[in-house]
């Protein structure tokens, strides 16, 4: 299940939540699929985001959460000016306490994991075409992870 949870969360936040934002429709697959609890869309954090995650200044194109028996994910996109505002996120997170691996992607895209003692933190900033430059943040408990 925590393979289950942690994928459709990423599909959800890179692929499709700014055009599934408050399609019930959709929410009602997803929690049948998982047997969890989904919040898809919203131009806002979700009001259980955690507040040990900061999160850089922007408009926020779609806040999301997943609930399942294993635990919680968040995912949140927020439009940035550039792709440099994966440097500010990493100094944010590293400022907070979490620890970062440089996966290597590379190119035009800012891609890091971070983690502390209660979460891991998958962030992607790219250019998303017509809405210019997003940072995503995929959020998952401890619990989720395998910590």
């Amino acid at each position: 299940m925590r393979k289950t949870t942690l994928t459709l969360a990423l599909i959800v936040g890179l692929v499709g939540a700014p055009a599934l934002a408050g399609c019930s429709v959709v929410e009602g697959i997803i929690e049948q699929q998982t047997g969890g609890d989904v919040q898809l869309g919203g131009n806002s954090v979700p009001a259980d985001f955690p507040s040990e995650v900061p999160l850089i200044s922007g408009d926020i194109i779609n806040g999301s959460g997943l609930t399942t028996g294993d635990g919680k994910v968040w995912n949140v996109v927020i439009k940035v000016t550039d792709a440099a505002a994966f440097d500010t996120i990493k100094a944010d997170l590293e400022g907070a306490g979490f620890s970062y691996t440089d996966p290597g992607a590379g190119g035009e895209v800012g891609t890091g994991v971070f983690e502390n003692a209660n979460y891991g933190v998958l962030v992607v900033v790219a250019n998303a075409g017509d809405q210019g430059f997003v940072a995503n943040y995929t959020v998952t408990e401890k619990a989720v992870v395998g910590g």
